[in-house]
């Protein structure tokens, strides 16, 4: 028999275990130097990620040719200035073959880590299911991709599409096309994806992504391109199921994406970080056990003057000081005005013997 754990989706699943999916991104950082990307892999395995993301770029023909692809754009993080870099050329250094993919993703599952992959063409789609991926990711710039979008629904693997740069028309018309394939709502993570560096914090908008869970029903998480962890902490606190961020070598000069890039050693601390306010978050309900120490840090009555026997207890002779040995100020409706039975002499305890209940004097 299944127990309904088994019966709910990958997206449903994390979401049970109270904590976000962080999902560092080794991409294409390595710039075709396996073993570096295999060094990537091994620095995550020791801050404790158990899912590494990555990206199935084999074939440079996604990209026009250089006469006819014109440049790429984006922000030096070294030397804070924008750089140009033609759009072919950039992928042509940065393709890996099938085989090369393969391997590292094989290298990072013997290591207990699951694998979540962008793909760009069908080719990388079957690649992705054939290794035996927990999800793929449709990228923002292919978001307009009906055919890849409907390839990729049929797998019928769990599915991230990417928003990034979109209208919210855009996103409706790609959900729907993964639908109308066959694909299934719990299956699908919708990701907000503000734009990089050197844009300013405000256009984060960090709320969108909870606008995307709401207005589809469906997960909702985090592709981070900001150029530091805050906002990592913010989505954990707002209910992301993912939290995506690139990671690259400590030392990575100007390159795309690098912007928004974590250091690789920065890794286990933010990861810490994440799952502190995941756990500190709770399930919004008090928990106090009937069995525990009880807080003393409670006010309780004290006389403030010496009282004699058939004074009335009021404002004016009585005090407050913690902890609450005798009567709790929590009692004061039931005492107030009530006649004292006995005398009490300037400071001590206030307790119920000391009062009548009957409120006569005499």
């Amino acid at each position: 028999m299944q127990s309904a754990e088994t019966n709910l989706s990958y997206w449903q699943q994390i979401q049970n275990t109270g904590q976000p999916l962080f999902l560092p991104d080794i991409g294409t950082y390595f710039n075709q130097d396996m073993a570096q990307a295999k060094s990537l892999v091994d620095e995550l395995v020791k801050a404790g990620v158990k899912t590494i993301k990555g990206e199935i770029l084999q074939n440079a023909d996604i990209c026009l040719n250089a006469s006819l692809s014109g440049n790429e754009t984006y922000w030096g993080h070294q030397s804070q200035q924008k750089k140009q870099e033609n759009y072919r050329q950039l992928i042509e250094r940065k393709v890996v073959s099938l085989e090369a993919y393969q391997e590292l993703f094989e290298y990072a599952k013997a290591q207990g880590c699951d694998i979540i992959v962008s793909v760009y063409d069908f080719e990388g789609a079957l690649f992705a299911q054939k290794i035996g991926v927990k999800a793929i990711k449709i990228a923002s710039s292919n978001i307009t991709h009906q055919p890849l979008i409907e390839f990729v629904a049929e797998l019928a693997l769990p599915i991230i599409i990417d928003t990034g740069h979109s209208s919210f028309e855009e996103i409706a018309r790609a959900v729907n096309w993964m639908l109308d394939a066959g694909g299934r709502s719990e299956n699908l993570l919708l990701e907000h994806s503000p734009l990089g560096p050197p844009n300013p914090v405000e256009t984060h908008n960090l709320r969108f992504m909870q606008t995307l869970g709401n207005s589809f029903g469906v997960a909702y998480g985090l592709s981070d391109h900001y150029f530091d962890d805050e906002m990592l902490y913010a989505a954990t606190a707002m209910g992301a199921t993912v939290l995506e961020k690139g990671v690259c070598p400590n030392n990575m000069g100007d390159e795309q994406d690098g912007g928004h890039a974590l250091p690789i050693s920065q890794v286990k601390t933010v990861f810490a970080k994440i799952q502190a306010i995941a756990t500190a978050m709770g399930d919004g309900v008090r928990h106090l056990p009937r069995e525990r120490d009880k807080y003393i840090s409670r006010m309780g009555l004290i006389a403030k003057t010496d009282i004699k026997a058939g004074d009335r207890l009021d404002l004016n002779n009585i005090g407050f000081a913690f902890p609450a040995l005798g009567i709790g100020c929590e009692y004061w409706s039931e005492v107030n005005a009530k006649v004292f039975a006995k005398p009490v002499k300037a400071g001590q305890v206030i307790n119920w013997d000391d009062v009548r209940t009957d409120n006569t004097a005499g």
